[in-house]
């Protein structure tokens, strides 16, 4: 008995190891990984092919070609179409490891993976992905993948001028080897657009008005468009004035011309046989397209066209709301450009800023955004985060009041038809002279703002004198930051007008990091006496009070004080008169 059982709990031993070791090989027959995709984007797409399976013991890996690569590497390998099995997988092997190098730091390794991507793209292969996941924003983790040499390819993404650690790398697509946990950095990114305000920009040879734009046509309305029928004109002011630098907010005065520049990246088009690319910029109601000075790929200098080589078709409309969109789209845009990866593309336009824009801490806004090809295989676009502008023009009110009683500061009585004009300061706070005036248009119940080069050159126009309301009040609007006189020029009845002019500076002030504008203050100085007063609201403007003072009467001759003294005078002595008269008479009687 007792050898019976012992040799059931062999054979149940022996069974239970044949089991364990059983398990063991299926295991190592499929082992899984995680991998962690840093610097994806949100609700874009990875698309992994396995390039290569792998299993691992210890610190050795053997690897196995997957045979739908075969093709591939038959093409590459010299006398490696001959090849088969193990020895095209050896050769395989040998012959990443060579492009890529030990540590991946070959210089074939940064032209390796846009060749493998080309291939696997390309239609006539049909190669699907292994494994496709949404991406997260910062990391994607992809978690339960079988061992192996992967391909990760972000579907859409192309501009490769971002890789980290390795400027000159070539491929949207990364190549990662998965024998466990691991993780890599996206060496792509998604098309951007950066839209800034910039300095005055010299017209290209192809500039184009948008009046040039709406002509039917607008393809021969090219090269000195701008100025020509306007020579003694004044020139514009274009944004930002004295700054070498870009920015992305700026303050203007109503009329003025602002100057905005976009700028992408040509991008990767492994895989594609067409490309979409266009920019597609909203302006606010407050801003009016002037002209297209330039579109440059690199150093070439694009010109307007529906069709043909080095061309975009741009196209300028009104929105229904008032706002307005202008878009740039590159005709033949692959063909052109698909061997000119990673080159800047730059669009340098102006705008106007009319009468329609918002004051004060509400900022008219432009938003650029880019859309572009995202899937090769299955067509469609995808489009960017928008590229934000912001513009600002300026405000403040003037209060008219008299102050009755000089012990009581709060009693202050309103007064209307004071009458008085704007002057545009310099820098050092000299008042200007009478060129230096600033044009203003009545825009009715208490509000003015200034007016814009088109109103301010009409024969008929004449510069409105800004006039306090019943309530004392006057809102100025439509002004950049900067130094003004404010001159009264006509005082209400029965009061003096002021002797000297008010200086008023407004200031601008700008988030060094996110460039928006945080507050604008006022600073109002009359007798030497400077005020500030600091505005963060969008619903009000600061206000600048003028008090108007009225002296006691002053005795004057020939006033109705003497006349009266007089007429006492007549009184009396016609009643001294008659007085005596009466005595002589009673005396004779």
């Amino acid at each position: 008995m007792k050898k019976l059982v012992s040799r059931f709990m062999a054979v149940l031993m022996a069974m239970t190891m044949i089991l364990s070791m059983s398990m063991t090989a299926f295991a190592a027959e499929d082992p899984k990984g995680t991998l962690t995709v840093n610097n994806t984007v949100a609700g874009k797409t990875l698309d992994l092919y396995q390039i290569f399976t792998a299993t691992k013991s210890g610190d050795n890996v053997a690897y196995t070609l997957n045979s739908a690569y075969e093709g591939f590497f038959q093409s590459k390998i010299s006398d490696a179409s001959k090849l088969t099995g193990e020895a095209l997988s050896e050769a395989a092997y040998n012959y990443v490891k060579e492009q890529v190098g030990t540590n991946g730091e070959a210089e074939t390794a940064k032209t390796f993976a846009k060749d493998v991507l080309g291939w696997i793209l390309d239609s006539n292969n049909n190669i699907t992905a292994t494994k496709t996941v949404d991406t997260a924003a910062t990391s994607t983790v992809v978690s339960d993948l079988a061992y192996g040499y992967y391909l990760v390819y972000p579907k859409g993404a192309t501009d490769t001028s971002a890789a980290p650690g390795n400027q000159a790398y070539k491929s949207a697509a990364s190549l990662v080897n998965v024998t466990g946990d691991t993780s890599i950095n996206m060496k792509s990114n998604y098309p951007t657009v950066d839209k800034k305000l910039v300095s005055t920009q010299t017209p290209g040879n192809n500039s184009i008005t948008v009046n040039g734009i709406l002509n039917p046509s607008w393809e021969s309305v090219h090269q000195g468009v701008l100025g020509e029928d306007d020579e003694n004109a004044p020139e514009d002011t274009i944004a930002p004035r004295g700054a070498a630098d870009e920015k992305k907010a700026g303050d203007f005065a109503i009329g003025d011309t602002v100057t905005y520049q976009l700028t992408s990246k040509v991008p990767d088009m492994t895989g594609y046989n067409s490309y979409t690319f266009k920019f597609t910029d909203t302006l606010s109601k407050g801003l009016d397209l002037k002209a297209i000075l330039s579109v440059k790929v690199g150093d070439t200098e694009l010109k307007a066209g529906k069709t043909g080589d080095n061309t975009y078709l741009p196209i300028y409309m009104t929105n229904g709301n008032g706002t307005h969109t202008l878009t740039i789209s590159f005709n033949d845009f692959y063909n052109n450009f698909k061997s000119r990866t990673g080159e800047t593309i730059t669009v340098v336009y102006t705008a106007t800023l009319n009468k329609d824009a918002v004051i004060g801490m509400n900022p008219n806004t432009n938003k650029a955004v880019v859309e572009y090809s995202n899937d090769p295989t299955a067509g469609g676009t995808g489009t960017s985060e928008p590229s934000i502008v912001d513009v600002h023009t300026f405000d403040f009110t003037i209060y008219k009041y008299y102050l009755k009683d000089q012990n009581n500061k709060e009693d202050k009585t309103a007064l209307a038809k004071a009458e008085f004009e704007l002057y545009k300061g310099n820098t050092e706070g000299t008042a200007a002279d009478e060129q230096a005036k600033v044009n203003i248009v009545d825009e009715r119940n208490g509000v003015y703002r200034q007016a814009t080069a088109d109103e301010a050159k009409a024969a008929d126009f004449t510069s409105a004198k800004i006039v306090s309301d019943a309530d004392g009040k006057v809102l100025v609007k439509g002004l950049e930051a900067g130094t003004y006189y404010l001159r009264e020029t006509k005082a209400p009845e029965g009061y003096n007008k002021l002797l000297s002019d008010i200086k008023v500076v407004i200031e601008a002030n700008y988030d060094t990091t996110t460039g928006k504008l945080t507050n604008y203050t006022v600073t109002y100085t009359y007798n030497g006496k400077p005020i500030t007063v600091t505005n963060t609201d969008k619903l009000t403007s600061p206000e600048v009070p003028v008090e108007n003072k009225t002296g006691a009467q002053l005795p004057s001759t020939g006033s109705k004080g003497a006349l009266m003294v007089t007429l006492a005078g007549i009184v009396l002595f016609g009643a001294l008169t008659a007085s005596k008269a009466f005595g002589k008479k009673k005396a004779n009687k």
